[in-house]
């Protein structure tokens, strides 16, 4: 799970919408629709969850949407970030990626269901 520095303004916070910059951010690699991240308010000294919205590409940089989610103590954040271990047990970041992906699924199951119901 990525880390998303950032200073969060009033706004944002209120929006719980955020646009960030793959360049600025300095990330290793690209973020995918529906990936949970980490973002942290070091102003604040806050952290929050977050799910990528929105990818946008052009040839300069890449622009990511963020829906800012709940906050989260640090030692949450802390705990969705550790690395995967290896030995059988799933980390609180591959918990949480697991109920995103179970989320999706549901959300498609319904509006499957609902296009044949409407036929």
């Amino acid at each position: 799970m990525e880390q998303i520095v950032i200073a969060l303004s009033p706004f944002t916070r209120r929006s719980r919408s955020l646009g960030v910059s793959h360049v600025e951010q300095g990330l290793i690699r690209g973020l995918e629709p529906g990936e949970h991240v980490v973002v942290h308010d070091p102003v604040a000294d806050e952290h929050y969850s977050a799910v990528v919205a929105d990818v946008e590409f052009d040839l300069a940089d890449t622009s990511y949407r963020l829906e800012i989610g709940g906050r989260i103590t640090a030692a949450e954040a802390d705990e969705w970030l550790e690395p995967s271990t290896g030995s059988g047990h799933l980390t609180t970041g591959e918990i949480v990626a697991l109920l995103a992906e179970l989320r999706r699924s549901e959300r498609d199951i319904s509006t499957a269901l609902a296009e044949l119901q409407a036929r």
